[in-house]
């Protein structure tokens, strides 16, 4: 299996850290979240790894080179202008023939990510998350297995991680494009995007403190 690492945001939030690096270089227990990532996705069996690059992607290619030293094919999409969660993958789809793990190479979490499957006739199947602190009036609705823009009861929160069928970019033009905005919603709307709650660990690297925080947890364990 393949998987595409959203790694080309500025990370304006983590300043002062993001100013001379990409967010996903900073690290928790001594270790790099992209590092992590890339040794949770190698654990699940994926193979190779596409990653997006724009603010000093540079470094991120410095440390993680071709992947080999974890075993895995890494092949890199840099854009000299940022387009966005779904036009970052769109601009890379042509390394996807088969369904593909999309995930933020800043976020941290403990799901397993064996358990991702695409259902049959869903173009994504989303992994959504109770609304944290800062996204308190979430994003989506989720009813009798679909993901939808619109509905009834709880609103949650995509937590960024999926598997997509290349299928669902197959028709748009390459230019600045969000995923659930652009991408997702539309599909959405057809009833092909199924999703699943998760609750247990899910860590959207926003501040500081949240870095100091989850750093001092990691040192517990």
């Amino acid at each position: 299996m393949k998987a595409f690492l959203l790694a080309a945001g500025r990370g304006k939030r983590l300043l002062p850290f993001t100013l001379d690096n990409p967010k996903p270089l900073i690290k928790i227990g001594g270790l790099s979240l992209i590092e992590r990532n890339i040794e949770k996705l190698k654990k699940c069996k994926v193979d190779e790894v596409v990653i997006n690059l724009h603010h000093f992607g540079e470094k991120i290619i410095d440390l993680l080179g071709d992947g080999s030293r974890f075993d895995i094919k890494i092949s890199y999409s840099i854009e000299e202008k940022l387009l966005g969660t779904g036009g970052g993958i769109l601009n890379s789809i042509h390394h996807f023939s088969d369904p593909f793990i999309v995930l933020s190479a800043d976020t941290w979490t403990d799901f397993n990510l064996e358990n991702l499957e695409l259902k049959d006739n869903a173009l994504a199947h989303m992994i959504l998350i109770p609304n944290p602190a800062n996204n308190p009036d979430g994003d989506v609705y989720f009813e009798e297995n679909l993901v939808k823009e619109k509905g009834s009861g709880l609103k949650y929160t995509f937590s960024g991680l999926s598997i997509l069928s290349p299928e669902l970019f197959y028709d748009f033009k390459l230019e600045e494009k969000g995923l659930w905005q652009d991408i997702l919603k539309p599909a959405s709307n057809k009833n092909l995007v199924t999703g699943q709650i998760y609750e247990g660990k899910f860590e959207n690297l926003n501040t500081l403190e949240d870095v100091e925080r989850l750093d001092g947890l990691m040192d517990e364990e």
